[in-house]
């Protein structure tokens, strides 16, 4: 069933639904934390401090641009996956079976308060409208809910992602009704945040 209700980059909505990339898109998250991060954080430690952020909530979660599952995978049976492109989707059913819906990060198909733990991978850069998108988050989370994400800082970024810096994120969250912490490492921002 194809949920989607919300537009997306044009490059990007190209290029994520070309087969090829999300066949290969492991491989390279397999690495990319650790470059990113200047060798600060691998993607064995990302998944930790995922769980180490969530599991205590309970669940059930949502893992918001799930790409090829990872995330999901990591939390269990508990967590939802959501992802605008069908060729992702695919890819997590074969190699992460589980709940998988097509659907977009600013306009998410649950109703409020659904779920105790959102996490919001790269998928961040990518949001056409990353204030819909935490204000979509803060929405389908409880009240002692809690939001995970990891995405490319700025300033600065090709093809107009959104790459802000720690401040401008940390501003973000809070507006949309987060309270929490954005870490810097290396180039990339770790959020860690909780429903106010």
């Amino acid at each position: 069933m194809d949920l989607r209700a919300f537009r997306e980059r044009p490059l990007l909505a190209l290029v994520n639904r070309f087969p090829p990339v999300a066949r290969g898109y492991d491989l390279w998250r397999a690495r990319s934390t650790g470059l990113l991060s200047g060798g600060r954080l691998d993607l064995a430690g990302e998944l930790n401090l995922l769980r180490d952020w969530l599991l205590p909530t309970g669940g059930p979660f949502l893992d918001v641009g799930t790409g090829t599952g990872v995330y999901r995978e990591a939390l269990g049976e508990g967590m939802v996956g959501v992802d605008p492109s069908p060729a992702f989707l695919e890819v997590a059913q074969r190699r992460r079976p589980g709940a998988y819906l097509l659907a977009h990060g600013e306009r998410l198909p649950f109703r409020e308060g659904a779920f105790s733990g959102v996490a919001i991978g790269p998928t961040w850069n990518e949001f056409l409208d990353p204030v819909a998108a935490a204000l979509e988050a803060r929405r389908v989370l409880g009240p002692e809910g809690r939001l995970f994400g990891l995405l490319l800082l700025g300033p600065g970024g090709p093809w107009g992602l959104f790459r802000p810096t720690p401040e401008a994120l940390l501003r973000l969250l809070e507006g949309a009704g987060f309270r929490g912490e954005v870490r810097r490492l290396g180039r990339l921002g770790l959020v860690l945040a909780e429903v106010r």
